[in-house]
């Protein structure tokens, strides 16, 4: 597919209309690297073969330079492969009749025509010229030739020679030359290579004198492609994803490409590789491709040109948009005269700007020139750039760009420049450039011991808006460098407890010698005090999933009493995350945990500072309980200002709390949006979302009824398979998975592992992971009614423990729709009134919609709870809810006296093979069980599903299925 071609094309088919005419006439297709020269061939090859024409074609290279006759050759081949063997021998005879007799290549008689081959070792230099034209002669009286050269540039000499005759003549045949070339290559100077693109006029050959006398002037065109416009790239970008491309992301490939179709494909091409999609969060991705195939044809431009033109072209490289002729000579070390030769190369080859003095636009040529420098010439130049830039008064951030590109620093000063930059964009908002600058500081080779930890650390605390796992291992390198156990224990606190993932870099073990230490230094400083209290949540954090740990952290729990200080950051940390292993063992109830975490939310402040501490776990024990009602304004604040401040990280746990507060509320369609936003900020650059966070957006996925993202969300996540908590999530979402596809007893296996892992953990609070409740579900799904019984009544007493009237509501639901007869409802009936006290609308209407359609409910029970849930679904503005419970409701009224029973697994199973036609005995011999068991089967299936006998059978059994999937 060509874009903004239109012009070029239309002068190639008249081109070929010429030749077609008996006028033959050449073509030179010109444009700077990359910008499609041989895709353009590759056009008019295709439309020469459309009308019949004879296309003969060459691709010149490198590695065939010194191959003698190599082009000539190809095109001689890729005759052979398209004509009928008579007419190539025809053709190939003529053109050896045009030879001395001693240089003819001798053809045994019974030898076939495809046999024949071109004299090559017998040519001379002086014959391949008239062999050739010789050969275009004969071909050319039967039809009409389309000759391409592409990158003629790197043709060999005897080619080069071989085809000028024949180009000389080109008026005499119906022949089109069409030759490609790199402007700027040094090998397109030679003579041979500018005879054949500014061709002399035609002359006669020695063959037919008159012939010139009777043809019309040759035709000679130069077409000269050029980049691509914005909306072209922006209409490539969105054929090739097949989708409708986000601005940012177009912009990106804009900024990257400039126009430049072989940039753009390649860049294209690593894209759909690395998966990324054209939206907003895969643009930063995006800006750090760089195509291998780009950077090879870069490598062969350079290797041919001479050695000041890659000097000049390093030095446009280095200084960017900064730089001008007098800086470019200086670190280029040319005259004046040889920076205008070797500029002039690079503009014709398309690298620099034709209006200044820089390269043009499409930033992935000047970061693949850079990888391409040699390191010591790197440095160098970027020294000296740095140098002049500083020198010249220009900003300090426009200096320390210089010195970032280089691979080691030497001196102070270089330090120094990039501190002082880093501290400019931590002022203007920008901790990607300020971390950036400091990570160059780093390369300081003269840095060591405890400045070289301080500066990691002022690395990491920039890192943590945006790349957590390069943030948590600068500290642990930090860690080791730094001479005090204060200093070592505040980089340590300096991390977010959440981030803080323990097989992450020993983490864990560096942080249980640092507070060992601490603690053996027996001080009573202040300080030192509110660091190890710091350092003990964190431990708390980390050793949540050891259930000997729980044991201890519930011990030092219920040591600080009912109301525990809450003055210090170091005192909050430590209630919290003791709190937080209180909330997932169900060691302590929801109204003592729900007032302890009221009174941490009121001393914190709403900023996005606060996800590098313990107060999302607030959030999340406030969630459990379901007492959301000021977290939702708090999180709304700190969201406001992470927008504004710009970190990824900080928006993504937000996002992550909001949602696991609207699914608390209610608000399921708000919960959804949450999650998607928050998955979609933890893309490749963050390291992916904390531990906990990637919990509670599959928690919510599930709870949304998306458990297919909540299985992407889990498997994506590098701990998926370590940490015990995030297994069981997945396990459920693959249970639940099965259930859609009415696999309940691959469901329930899943949900017992599940159990299982969280068993072992010592995780027993409902609310993090309602197995048991799913567990139930399936066993009666299956006919197990005791199993079912056990489950779902193992799970309300755990609720009742746990004491949130919400969590114990959607308990009861469970137990009463598994629970036969009257007892069923009474136990509905109980969850009713617990979820009418919240403000959980969804749960609540989930409980009346299981009373109205229970048949052991009374009539008028029924109707009242069948119009209150109207009125309540209404209200609550779920119109996808209203429509399934209205249906639903229809659909039990009309078939209650056949449909209140459901099929049991083995009558579901005899019923589908009676209605393939097979007898009660067949069936009983293929299942293995008796005549009469069958004939019960299907006596109570009958009955079930309100049919006379077994010709109803498939009508009724479809019906059925219907039902089930809506």
């Amino acid at each position: 597919m060509l874009w903004e071609r239109e012009s070029a094309l239309a002068q190639a088919t008249a081109a070929l209309r010429h030749a077609a005419a008996g006028q033959g006439s050449s073509l030179v297709v010109r444009g700077p690297m990359g910008v499609g020269r041989s895709a353009f061939l590759d056009s008019l090859a295709t439309l020469a073969r459309e009308e019949g024409h004879l296309l003969l074609r060459a691709q010149a290279s490198a590695a065939e330079e010194r191959f003698r006759l190599g082009v000539v050759r190809q095109l001689v081949d890729s005759l052979r492969a398209i004509a009928p063997p008579e007419e190539f021998a025809r053709w190939l005879g003529k053109a050896e009749g045009s030879l001395p007799c001693g240089t003819r290549a001798p053809v045994p008689p019974d030898a076939p025509a495809a046999a024949t081959r071109p004299p090559w070792s017998a040519l001379t230099w002086q014959q391949a010229p008239r062999w050739l034209t010789a050969l275009l002669g004969s071909i050319t009286e039967d039809r009409t030739v389309v000759l391409m050269v592409d990158d003629l540039q790197w043709t060999d000499t005897e080619s080069l020679r071989a085809l000028a005759l024949p180009l000389a003549q080109r008026a005499r045949w119906p022949v089109l030359f069409v030759f490609s070339v790199l402007p700027g290559d040094v090998r397109g100077n030679r003579q041979h290579v500018r005879d054949l693109l500014a061709p002399s006029p035609s002359t006669a050959g020695p063959f037919d004198a008159g012939s010139q006398a009777e043809a019309g002037p040759p035709q000679h065109r130069t077409v000269e492609l050029t980049v691509l416009g914005p909306d072209s790239v922006r209409r490539l970008v969105e054929h090739s994803f097949r989708e409708t491309a986000d601005a940012a992301f177009l912009d990106t490939v804009w900024t990257r490409c400039g126009g430049n179709p072989l940039l753009l494909r390649t860049l294209l091409d690593e894209a759909h590789y690395l998966r990324l999609r054209p939206t907003a969060a895969h643009a930063a991705v995006a800006a750090t491709l760089r195509p291998e195939r780009v950077r090879q044809r870069l490598e062969a431009f350079f290797r041919a040109q001479p050695d000041q033109v890659r000097r000049a072209a390093y030095a446009l490289t280095v200084l960017g948009t900064a730089g001008d002729a007098a800086f470019v000579a200086h670190l280029a070390e040319l005259d004046d005269a040889g920076l205008s030769e070797s500029i002039d190369v690079l503009r014709r080859a398309g690298l620099v700007d034709p209006r200044a003095c820089r390269l043009t636009s499409g930033t992935v040529l000047r970061d693949l020139l850079e990888e391409n420098m040699p390191a010591e010439e790197r440095t160098a130049m970027r020294g000296v750039a740095a140098e002049l830039l500083h020198r010249t008064g220009h900003p300090a951030e426009l200096a320390a760009e210089q010195l970032m590109g280089a691979i080691s620093l030497h001196g102070p000063e270089a330090v120094r420049i990039l501190r002082t930059a880093a501290d400019s964009a931590l002022r203007r908002g920008s901790p990607r450039d300020a971390a950036r600058y400091l990570r160059r500081a780093l390369l300081d080779s003269s840095l060591s011991g405890r400045d070289r930890a301080l500066l990691l650390i002022d690395l990491a605390t920039a890192e943590r808006s945006f790349a957590t796992a390069a943030s948590l291992r600068h500290v642990v390198e930090a860690v080791p460098l730094l001479d005090s156990v204060r200093e070592r224990a505040e980089a340590i606190a300096r991390l977010g407890p959440l981030q803080m993932d323990p097989p992450a870099f020993r983490i864990d073990t560096i942080r249980a010698a640092v507070a060992e230490e601490l603690g053996r230094s027996g001080t009573d400083d202040w300080v030192e005090r509110e660091l190890a209290l710091r350092l003990e949540a964190r431990e708390h954090i980390l050793s949540a999933q050891d259930p000997a740990h729980i044991q201890r952290a519930l011990r030092r729990f219920r040591e600080l009493g009912p109301s525990p200080r809450l003055a210090t950051t170091g005192e909050r940390e430590l209630v919290t995350s003791l709190m937080h292993i209180a909330f997932v063992a169900n060691a302590a109830p929801a109204g003592q945990l729900t007032r302890l975490c009221t009174r941490l939310l009121e001393r914190e402040p709403p900023t996005p500072e606060h996800v590098h501490t313990t107060v999302p776990l607030v959030v999340n024990i406030l969630s459990g309980a379901e007492q959301v009602e000021g977290a939702a304004n708090w999180l709304r604040e700190a969201n406001r200002l992470a927008q504004r401040r710009g970190g990824d990280v900080e928006q993504a746990v937000i996002r992550c709390e909001q949602a696991l507060v609207a699914l608390a509320d209610g608000q399921r369609a708000y919960a959804q949006e949450k999650i998607i936003q928050a998955d979609a900020l933890a893309g490749p650059e963050t390291s992916g979302l904390p531990t906990v966070c990637a919990a509670v957006l599959a928690i919510v996925a599930m709870n949304t009824g998306r458990p297919e993202l909540a299985e992407q969300i889990l498997t994506q996540h590098r701990l998926h398979a370590e940490n015990q908590h995030l297994a069981a999530l997945l396990h459920v979402a693959r249970g639940s998975l099965a259930a859609r596809r009415d696999e309940p007893r691959t469901a329930l296996d899943h949900y017992r592992t599940a159990g299982r892992h969280t068993e072992r953990i010592g995780w027993l609070n409902p609310v993090v992971l309602p197995w048991s409740s799913c567990v139930a579900l399936m066993h009666h799904r299956l006919g197990e009614h005791e199993e079912a019984m056990a489950a779902a009544q193992l799970e309300v007493g755990r609720s009742r423990t746990w004491g949130s009237d919400s969590k114990l509501g959607r308990s009861l639901i469970v137990l009463g729709r598994v629970t036969p007869g009257r007892r069923g409802c009474e136990v509905l009936e109980e969850a009713v009134a617990l979820l009418e006290k919240g403000g959980n609308t969804y749960d609540l209407c989930q409980a009346l919609y299981a009373l109205a359609t229970r048949q052991e409910t009374s009539r008028t029970r029924r109707t009242s709870a069948s119009a209150r849930l109207q009125h309540l679904v209404e209200e609550h503005d779920s119109p996808e809810l209203a429509e399934k419970v209205r249906r639903r409701l229809i659909r039990k009224a009309g078939n209650h006296g056949r449909s209140g029973n459901r099929l049991t697994p083995s009558e579901r199973k005899v019923a589908r093979l009676a209605a393939t036609g097979l007898s009660n005995s067949e069936i009983s011999g293929q299942l293995g069980t008796s005549s009469r068991i069958v004939e019960k089967h299907l006596t109570n299936s009958y009955r079930k599903l309100g049919i006379a006998g077994r010709r109803e059978l498939v009508t009724a059994l479809e019906k059925l299925d219907g039902e089930q999937l809506s």
